[in-house]
């Protein structure tokens, strides 16, 4: 197996230990290069150069952003997309049980079958798009990452987040959305948060898309609405006893989400800020969210027990 190792020297973590890891893999017959991020040399053009080199796997060694970045060049390609956690939340790593421990995740990387993965695009009204791996938020966690510096993150992991929430409380506003599936209207209303998930694991803490599987063809959506205390008591209360919303909020599933909103809301994919001078000029038009159906190969631990992934796929 010919592999890159792409490292985020800027992470939670600092530079991953690599050194640690290409014992495990060397022993496992792989034949390894890595490639650490830097600010002359895109993500893009690091995977671009390995496939050209022949890679059969990419291996994302930093945080879920650093795997998105990765996963977005993979499309339309055969190689395979791995995991070294190295970031702040690592949610792809927890969901798929990717302990920390450098060789025991190295292990797990050798030791792994292949599945077909979904991901998610989110297209601004004028057109533009980002991919997202596991999950995009439109509303406060939005405006949470964007005030955020990254230099306290990547010092304090999640006290930096921590900082960025205070921050971000005082000048947050509920919005209305009118949200539609598959073309159907679904609800309408003011609210905190849209979360949009093709995976389950939110802020590391609860499954805010509990029942979302990431190779069914579909984006599962959690609605967190405002101006309802009562609605808010319960969704607390759900979330501390079982990590998870109940029926207290509205949530639907579909191939195509789009929300439309008079303002300029926050956003985020997979733990990343989307600058708000990149989402100028709605004229209201929707926010839409789709989904790609199986285009990312991603190696998956041969011990995981979870159903994230259809059971006969």
């Amino acid at each position: 197996m010919r592999a890159r190792i792409i490292d985020n020297p800027w992470s939670f973590r600092g530079p991953y230990p690599i050194h640690r890891v290409l014992p495990v893999l060397e022993r496992a017959g792989w034949t390894v290069d890595v490639a650490h991020r830097d600010r002359q040399t895109s993500v893009r053009r690091q995977v671009e150069e390995a496939l050209d080199l022949g890679a059969e796997v990419l291996v994302g060694a930093g945080g879920d952003g650093t795997l998105r970045d990765v996963a977005d060049v993979l499309v339309g390609h055969r190689a395979q997309l791995g995991v070294l956690p190295g970031g702040t939340a690592n949610l792809w790593a927890h969901e798929l049980g990717v302990a920390r421990p450098p060789e025991e995740a190295a292990a797990a990387l050798v030791d792994a079958d292949v599945r077909g993965m979904d991901m998610g695009r989110l297209v601004h009204p004028d057109g533009r798009y980002l991919r997202f791996l596991l999950m995009a938020g439109i509303g406060i966690d939005g405006l949470m990452l964007d005030h955020t510096d990254p230099r306290l993150k990547a010092r304090l992991g999640p006290g930096g987040i921590a900082v960025g929430v205070v921050r971000a409380i005082p000048d947050f506003r509920s919005f209305p959305v009118e949200i539609s599936v598959d073309g159907r209207d679904a609800w309408e209303g003011r609210v905190i948060q849209v979360i949009v998930g093709n995976s389950r694991l939110y802020a590391n803490v609860v499954h805010a898309t509990p029942d979302a599987r990431v190779d069914d063809g579909l984006l599962d959506v959690t609605v967190v609405p405002a101006d309802d205390l009562e609605v808010a008591i319960r969704l607390g209360w759900s979330l501390a006893l079982r990590r998870r919303p109940g029926g207290e909020v509205p949530r639907f599933r579909g191939r195509e989400i789009a929300i439309r909103t008079p303002v300029v809301p926050p956003v985020e994919v997979d733990g990343s800020a989307v600058r708000s001078s990149s989402l100028r000029g709605a004229d209201g038009r929707p926010f839409r969210i789709l989904v790609e159906p199986r285009i990312l190969d991603v190696r998956v631990p041969r011990r995981y027990t979870g159903d994230l992934f259809d059971p006969a796929g």
